[in-house]
């Protein structure tokens, strides 16, 4: 593998590692880079399969240790100053992946609206594992029966209304080239292989974000994993859905900037 082919870099300083979502590619982050590259290192990973990289060779047993090899990889090459850690929709289950496994130097961890269904489960939230189950339950048979733009149910699942509808004809078709990757994708985010004593465990302090607008689901994921993370901050964008990173990139920018000062929550 020539790692080089897994990121791009831009500006000097501090450095900030970036993963991008399911059906997404590495200008999820453009409008954030151009303003913290000023005085940053912004580093974007790509995801296998996304970005022209080539798919990953696990389809047939996924696992999240796939992408968390490339991420160690690049930063090993690229910095040896601690990271600060960001991650939207399915980046964000990679990213907080990342900072259980304690393998990297994270100094902050931002969670842009992470796709971690496997936490429902752990906390036995029936009623959103219900919502999943059903949504997974059709678009598994719409994949399997070629439904054309099946991967527009992802998108508005996770966005709450109709957004891929809006979305340009080149860019849907951008997208249904990537299905197979997304369901590996559903197949690592349903896994449970943590905790809720190792998510008690991580000290890196931890912002976790979801748009106001966005699914029931993701409000709930949000929600369960700042009363389980010791060292976390909750925020609600107003007016974001799901792609809030790109359509409200100032107020994300301005919640990675918050000067996190976090005590260490009380265990009930």
């Amino acid at each position: 593998m020539n790692i080089d082919n897994y990121f791009v870099q831009q500006g000097a300083g501090e450095p900030i590692v970036f993963v991008h979502g399911s059906y997404a590619t590495t200008s999820t982050w453009k409008k954030m880079v151009e303003h913290l590259s000023k005085t940053h290192h912004c580093i974007s990973i790509k995801l296998p399969g996304h970005c022209g990289t080539p798919d990953p060779e696990d389809f047939a047993n996924p696992s999240i240790e796939t992408e968390l090899s490339i991420i160690e990889s690049v930063v090993a090459k690229v910095t040896k100053q601690p990271i600060h850690l960001v991650g939207h929709s399915y980046g964000g289950v990679v990213a907080l992946a990342q900072a259980l496994k304690s393998s990297l130097s994270i100094k902050q961890l931002t969670l842009f609206e992470p796709v971690a269904v496997w936490s429902l489960e752990l906390l036995n939230d029936k009623a959103m594992m219900s919502c999943v189950d059903d949504f997974l339950k059709k678009y598994y048979q719409d994949t399997l029966n070629n439904v054309p733009y099946a991967c527009g149910q992802v998108i508005d699942f996770w966005g709450g209304g109709n957004e891929f509808e809006l979305l340009p004809s080149f860019i849907k078709d951008k997208m249904a080239l990537l299905q197979d990757n997304n369901l590996r994708h559903w197949k690592v985010c349903t896994q449970v292989n943590n905790s809720r004593s190792d998510l008690m465990k991580l000290t890196v302090p931890t912002q976790v974000v979801c748009g106001s607008r966005s699914n029931q689901v993701a409000h709930a994921i949000v929600s369960h994993l700042n009363e389980q993370l010791p060292h976390s901050k909750q925020y609600e964008i107003a007016g974001a859905s799901h792609s809030l990173v790109t359509s409200h990139a100032e107020e994300c920018l301005s919640i990675m900037q918050d000067n996190l000062d976090i005590n260490h929550k009380i265990a009930q």
